[in-house]
């Protein structure tokens, strides 16, 4: 007789609810973004497609039905006294890798970025992003870097800080 019990629970090992499990007709297009939906991903359409557009399917990507939710898959926290100190020079920084993530991926989006009391949060519609954008401050700037992932759903809370010595 086998130990193992074949009657477990079985879960899905990350949980998502903007994961797209239906496939959408390539060409499809969202009307929040531009963004192209073909052989399964959601892209930038080329340039010269990019007149061309007349999709009659329409539907948002996860990006945008993230945006519209304000549910971020990534949360972003920076602090400390050097912040305050080097505020300009940071948020060039975030700003770029923003803007590469974006040319990258459609769904790799800001939702959102709160600037409070020596306090900057950034909410992203990206896990990887998220990560990204707090390794990319830390290499530049050293400091104190904590990446804390989700048990069961697909979400990062990344937290940089740094004080003055």
């Amino acid at each position: 007789m086998s130990s193992s019990r074949k009657d477990r629970l079985i879960r899905e090992k990350i949980h998502d609810p903007y994961h797209e499990s239906r496939k959408y007709t390539d060409g499809a297009m969202c009307p929040g973004c531009s963004a192209i939906y073909q052989s399964g991903h959601w892209l930038w359409p080329k340039k010269e497609e990019a007149q061309n557009i007349t999709s009659a399917d329409q539907y948002l990507c996860p990006a945008c039905k993230r945006i519209r939710d304000k549910y971020p898959a990534g949360v972003v926290v920076l602090e400390g006294q050097y912040l305050d100190r080097r505020k300009d020079e940071i948020l060039n920084l975030i700003d770029r890798i923003v803007q590469e993530q974006g040319y990258k991926s459609p769904l790799r989006k800001v939702i959102d970025r709160d600037e409070n009391k020596g306090r900057i949060v950034i909410n992203v519609t990206d896990d990887h992003m998220a990560r990204h954008l707090g390794e990319s401050i830390y290499r530049a700037h050293k400091g104190d870097l904590k990446i804390k992932y989700g048990e069961e759903t697909r979400f990062v809370r990344v937290y940089w800080s740094r004080d003055l010595p």
